[in-house]
């Protein structure tokens, strides 16, 4: 059996395991950084700015099932102003030549709807989705390739207050453990530098339960090619409006995937589903179940799922065979062999301090117990 704090640990242990790790996230941070600095010293005519936009902003990344898999970057290529450009000119014209140049790739460069897809030979295990876009008041408009015409547009968007509206949800429990992370680390962090520290080292309950959801997902989806795969943004914006500033993943988890369904249908407008981009109003990221209702369909089926393999109360009743098939079952073996390694280790590590308990009323090994487990000596052979 486990309590719920020993579960919430368990799937604390699932997200960090699926996390990027530190050398690939500053791998991912130098190669934006060093496109954007290439770009400024070629483009003298034109005041650009390269960021990253997605996953890697928000702090919501999930490292690939397999290790044959690459990473998804994506990066925003703002051009201050339209410069007299049309949206052919500023994609097809300027910032491809730029990205062509830039280094050696592995393959062709390859048109999207509204990107560059790029991978270069000395950046492995990345491939870059490149956004050209242009400064619009206060937001931007990017490229968009209707491709079935052949026509190029300007669509209005606003990554960074994407960003910055995901942040204002989980502010308090971010701003409280970047003072847990301060003070276990016994450090002084200059003001300029916070942001960074907040966004390398601290995880909110909200980041967490993104990238669970996102790995579920991608297991459960793994050998779907009907399209009807959920996506990140609409993941990530219901996980958004619902969070309640939970302080632990498990209680997050179970409030966003108990309230998800009726949220989404006491937001349609009539009978057309609606989920608005909170950082750009009018956009719908769901205006694709609209017209491919099966969409729809596998999403609240997909909830549903992941309801009952992440939050259902039976899972409290599960033996530790039980429990480690089960998370090999929701995010992939490797990740639940490692989660229940590192669960192994910190249960062993407890014992040597001292620290580890049983209740005598349940049974339960924790820190909360009433009597110590002493740790084991083996004298001889």
């Amino acid at each position: 059996m486990y309590t719920k704090e020993a579960y919430n640990s368990l799937l604390k242990s699932t997200a960090q395991n699926i996390d990027i790790s530190d050398e690939m996230f500053e791998a991912a941070e130098k190669t934006y950084k060093d496109l954007g600095k290439w770009i400024d010293q070629e483009t003298p005519d034109y005041e650009i700015s390269i960021y990253p936009q997605g996953s890697f902003a928000l702090g919501t990344v999930v490292r690939p099932i397999t290790n044959a898999d690459d990473y998804d970057l994506d990066i925003v290529c703002q051009f201050k102003s339209q410069y007299g450009l049309t949206a052919k000119e500023l994609k097809v014209d300027v910032v491809k030549p730029l990205l062509v140049r830039y280094k050696k790739t592995s393959r062709e460069i390859e048109e999207k709807k509204r990107c560059w897809h790029v991978e270069y030979d000395d950046v492995p295990n990345f491939h870059m989705d490149v956004i050209p876009a242009h400064t619009y008041g206060s937001v931007i408009r990017i490229t968009d390739h209707n491709e079935d015409y052949d026509t190029y547009d300007y669509l209005g968007s606003n990554p960074a207050g994407y960003v910055k509206w995901f942040f204002d949800a989980c502010a308090k429990q971010r701003n409280r453990l970047y003072e847990q992370y301060i003070k276990d680390h016994r450090t002084v962090v200059a003001q300029a530098e916070v942001e960074d520290v907040k966004r390398r080292k601290v995880k909110t309950p909200l980041q967490r339960v993104v990238q669970i959801l996102k790995r579920h997902r991608d297991i459960k989806f793994a050998d779907d090619n009907s399209g009807n795969k959920p996506i990140s943004i609409i993941i990530t914006t219901i996980a958004g409006r619902l969070y309640e500033e939970e302080d632990n993943i498990y209680d997050a988890l179970f409030n966003i995937l108990s309230k998800a369904p009726s949220w989404i249908m006491d937001n349609r407008k009539g009978q057309q589903f609606y989920i608005e981009n909170p950082s750009y109003k009018g956009e719908n990221f769901a205006d694709k179940w609209n017209t491919h209702p099966e969409r729809a369909t596998a999403f609240f089926k997909w909830l549903d799922t992941a309801r009952k393999d992440l939050v259902d109360g039976r899972l409290l009743q599960y033996n530790k065979i039980e429990m480690g098939n089960h998370l090999k079952e929701c995010f992939g073996s490797e990740t639940g062999k490692a989660v229940f390694n590192s669960e192994a280790e910190t249960v062993r590590s407890a014992i040597a301090a001292g620290t580890l308990k049983v209740d005598t009323s349940t049974g339960n090994i924790s820190k909360n117990g009433t009597v110590s487990v002493p740790p084991a000596h083996h004298f001889g052979a």
